[in-house]
């Protein structure tokens, strides 16, 4: 049986990826097709892509687990014979609008059901591999009237969204029947043991506080759910342009950031009030940290390198007393100025701490007060590449899977320039964005 434990890595063993992290891809299907032979096809571009990266064909399991010691992920393969292709199909004509309908709506949450477009939970939901094993990566064909979305799925200690999307535009040159390039090969099967340098003893080392768990946040009383936001391209760019000033630049991604962190928080202040004297509010941004580590690594590595850096503001300033062009050039500061040390400093405390479940990504943020993580899809490139005979996705999303209060995503980037965002919220604060006239001026809510 092959031998890959040369993926064990370091950056990817924190406990709460014990889940998959998870896009769908919606394709028009104009011209009378079978879904068996949609399905043969996607089998085809598999089984290229598991015969030029072997580690995806095989499934995580953790080992060395005892108490107090929540042990580390670890790819294995396969008994023989019993997983011949990570596609599975699912007809959902009785359980999904039609394609059409779906684009013509604007793909919302609402219509896209992560129950029954994948067999996989996403975060903050893991899984129980007793019960069955945990695939590295599979993709889920469902069969819909007038079209197919398909779900692609990495398991999240294995591979960050950085991955996952790598793995698609990969999965993409396959159904073109496209050759991998040689970096390529060697990025996405390199040795994870040795991409990020571990800190010595007598090394400095910055202060991970922010990541160490400190008892447990309780459930809210109130639950909170999954919604889209749309922004057209034309007006991002206006945005952009608000958010810029002379002789500095900020990205689309800086601009929007800074304009739905502050609505929240000035939609949340209405039903928690302004808190008590030096009220703070945290917005923690989800990085991919390839080109900040001592070696950078190449986008063509497929493996977990997500780092997040906090920026902490009074209250008054995170709802819209500061600037939108200041808040976005602190966004910008905060990536401009990122240095190797606390990246390193994070994942040598992580490879030192047996209970894995100790550290995690916003760890003293409280999501039902004033604070949120974010992290940016949005330069993933899905919406323009072509899967063969599918053609380019129509639709690139994240399904509606359980709600995490205070987490938001940004889509990809359509090919006009628009952004989706998907946001977390309690139904109080989405009803308070969707009349808030600065954030209705670039965006409307889509639901």
């Amino acid at each position: 049986m092959e031998d890959f434990s040369k993926y064990q890595d370091v950056f990817g063993q924190l406990m709460f990826l014990k889940t998959y992290t998870q896009i769908v891809l919606g394709f028009p299907t104009l011209e009378p097709v079978s879904d068996e032979a949609i399905t043969k096809n996607l089998e085809a571009a598999a089984k290229t892509l598991t015969d030029a990266f072997p580690w995806l064909s095989g499934h995580v399991i953790r080992e060395g687990a005892a108490p107090g010691k929540t042990g580390l992920a670890k790819i294995v393969p396969y008994a023989p014979g019993t997983r011949l292709t990570p596609v599975v199909a699912k007809d959902c004509r009785k359980l999904c609008p039609s394609f059409q309908t779906i684009v013509d709506a604007g793909a919302p949450m609402s219509m896209l059901d992560g129950e029954i477009l994948s067999s996989r939970e996403g975060i903050p939901i893991g899984y129980d591999e007793s019960i069955e094993p945990a695939p590295v990566f599979f993709i889920q064909a469902n069969f819909i009237e007038g079209g197919v979305l398909v779900t692609f799925a990495g398991q999240h200690n294995i591979v960050d969204m950085n991955g996952l999307a790598q793995l698609i535009r990969l999965f993409a040159k396959a159904c073109r029947a496209e050759s991998f390039t040689q970096l390529e090969l060697e990025q996405g099967n390199r040795d994870r043991r040795t991409v990020i340098r571990l800190l010595g003893p007598d090394e400095p080392k910055t202060d991970i506080t922010p990541f160490r768990v400190h008892g447990d946040h309780p459930e809210p009383d109130v639950p909170s759910k999954w919604v889209y936001f749309h922004f057209p391209g034309s007006s991002l760019a206006e945005l952009k342009s608000v958010a810029s000033t002379p002789g500095s630049w900020v990205s689309t991604d800086d601009a929007l950031s800074a304009l739905v962190c502050q609505r929240i928080t000035a939609a949340r202040i209405q039903r928690l009030g302004s808190g008590q004297p030096g009220a703070t509010a945290t917005f923690c941004r989800a990085i991919n940290s390839r080109r900040y580590v001592e070696t950078r690594v190449p986008p063509e590595y497929m493996g977990h390198m997500v780092y997040c850096i906090d920026q902490k503001l009074s209250l008054d300033d995170a709802a819209g007393a500061m600037d939108l062009s200041v808040l976005a050039g602190k966004f910008r500061d905060d990536l401009k100025n990122l240095q190797p040390l606390p990246i390193h400093s994070f994942v040598t405390a992580l490879a030192e701490t047996e209970d894995k479940g100790s550290l995690v990504y916003g760890a003293t943020l409280d999501a039902s007060k004033y604070d949120v993580m974010f992290s940016s899809w949005a330069g993933q490139g899905l919406y323009q590449q072509s899967f063969g005979k599918l053609g380019k996705p129509q639709i690139a999303k994240r399904h509606r899977f359980k709600p995490m209060e205070g987490l938001i995503y940004f889509m990809p980037r359509t090919d006009a320039g628009d952004i989706d965002v998907a946001v977390c919220l309690r139904e109080e604060d989405i009803e308070r964005l969707r009349e808030d006239e600065i954030l209705t001026k670039y965006g409307k809510y889509i639901g």
